[in-house]
């Protein structure tokens, strides 16, 4: 019985990280009447079109070097993600307009990267050299 807790846990931990649902026990695996697996994986597919629509890689350094990490939302405040005044290179990866602002809540200086543009050094925009503390995507 334990063992088959902790197979559901991986596969509940597997599912959230992919972003698909999961039945509520091995017995509702069939779909149900109204639904079927096609339309389950268009709903994956779904999730997967909006994160390659919001999709930016930033990086510690200038010249896309060091730490790295992909935001696919906006983020109001970097403090609470350990992003806050550390980015100095970045690349938008998606198909929105990716804002950076210099202070949390999207206040203060700001630039943007189009889709597809990218940025080797956040100190060639005044007031945003290791500064970054809000992103918000624009589509």
């Amino acid at each position: 019985m334990r063992i088959r807790h902790i197979a559901a846990a991986g596969a509940a931990t597997a599912a959230l990280t992919l972003g698909v649902a999961l039945p509520a026990s091995a017995s509702d695996a069939q779909p149900s009447a109204g639904r079927s697996h096609a339309v389950a994986a268009h709903d994956a597919s779904d999730l997967g079109a909006l994160a390659a629509k919001r999709k930016v890689k930033v990086y510690q350094d200038a010249k896309y070097k060091n730490r790295n990490t992909t935001f696919t939302e906006n983020m109001r405040n970097l403090k609470h993600d350990g992003w806050n005044d550390t980015i100095s290179s970045a690349q938008n990866q998606g198909k929105c307009t990716v804002v950076f602002y210099q202070h949390s809540n999207y206040h203060g200086a700001k630039f943007s990267l189009a889709k597809g543009e990218k940025e080797p050094h956040f100190g060639d925009h005044p007031h945003m050299s290791d500064a970054t503390s809000s992103i918000k995507f624009r589509c």
